[in-house]
């Protein structure tokens, strides 16, 4: 029986960490939609960070140390290079969000925002824990990078390292200039949390509750997929206001020079995979990669129709995308000589 979105929303919202446990990731993401629909105000995203707390500290990593050393040593392997990611991604906001505070037009914007960094340092000091914790590595992010650095993935070093790094250089040393906020929260709000985080997430996370381990990873970290919600509502809403006073030029040059590094980022062709013919991954393990794609997309494009982009733009950055991934999996299979395991999928359904 299909439930009604009111109490999948409900039940969303109103989860303490531990009930966070029994969350579908997906029923986040429908309580994530419908809030977009509802189009809350930043005083609204703010009411509901007050309601929606949650402690590190509070989840128990008993059971999760168990399945960690438990893991088969390939996924384990793919799992840390993930986490490690997820790990540089946050901290990386918390250390260059603060800038868009200062360019934030409106006290309800300055406001919203403060919780936002709040927000970021827990999410680094969750995977911080982790690692600690379960994984055995201390050090926080330092350490993680130097148990097993992850390959270099260009298109997020592209990102963080460079086209992040100069937009916030712009707001912070001109805050008012609001064309370089919009361009900001594009970057930060719709790019890296709407696009590459929410496509991370929800595949890491489905694929732990589909085999039924690392329990309070799972919930820390739906925790941590709710805490984006509101960051990504933010975003809509502020580009959607920017596009009625004139910044879509703006929002759609920042959006064009992202588009293929974050293409690049979530297919990764730098990065080989452990187990190259899906055949030989349980089911409940594989993802498929085609699924992947599309989803990342599709999280994009539906944020971008709501703020008001023009369906010719929207079409575009379709198409770069799916050109951008047909190149990445080109290139994986020139860097490694073998073919991309999207092959076998694409068969499979075929």
């Amino acid at each position: 029986m299909v439930r009604p979105i009111e109490e999948v929303v409900r039940a969303v919202d109103e989860a303490d960490v531990e009930g966070l446990r029994k969350v579908d990731v997906d029923d986040v993401y429908k309580q994530m939609d419908h809030m977009m629909q509802a189009r809350p105000s930043a005083m609204d995203l703010y009411d509901r960070w007050e309601k929606q707390q949650w402690a590190v500290q509070d989840l128990d990593f008993t059971k999760d140390r168990e399945d960690w050393q438990n893991l088969f040593e390939p996924i384990r392997e793919a799992l840390q290079n993930t986490m490690t990611l997820f790990f540089i991604g946050e901290q990386a906001v918390t250390d260059t969000l603060a800038p868009l505070i200062l360019g934030a037009p409106t006290e309800d914007d300055r406001i919203f925002l403060s919780t936002q960094i709040v927000d970021e340092a827990r999410h680094a000091r969750f995977f911080q824990r982790f690692f600690e914790d379960v994984i055995g590595v201390s050090g926080g992010l330092h350490g993680a990078l130097e148990a097993v650095r992850p390959e270099a993935v260009s298109g997020f070093q592209r990102i963080f390292d460079h086209q992040l790094v100069d937009i916030m250089d712009r707001v912070r040393l001109n805050p008012t200039d609001h064309a370089a906020f919009v361009e900001g929260v594009t970057c930060y709000h719709l790019i890296i949390e709407g696009m590459l985080a929410l496509t991370g997430q929800k595949f890491s996370l489905r694929t732990i509750r589909r085999i039924g381990i690392l329990p309070g990873f799972y919930a820390g970290f739906t925790a941590v997929t709710r805490d984006e919600s509101r960051h990504v509502n933010y975003g809509v809403g502020t580009a959607r206001d920017a596009v009625a006073d004139g910044y879509a030029p703006n929002i759609e040059s920042v959006i064009d020079s992202l588009i293929e590094p974050a293409c690049w980022t979530i297919i990764a062709p730098d990065r080989k995979f452990a187990i190259n013919d899906p055949s030989m991954i349980p089911e409940d393990l594989r993802i498929n990669p085609r699924e992947v794609m599309e989803f990342s997309l599709f999280s994009l494009t539906k944020r971008l129709r709501v703020i008001g982009l023009s369906d010719g733009f929207i079409r575009h950055v379709e198409q770069v995308g799916n050109r951008t991934y047909d190149a990445c999996v080109t290139e994986y299979e020139q860097r490694h000589g073998e073919e991309h395991p999207v092959r076998w999928y694409d068969r499979q359904a075929s």
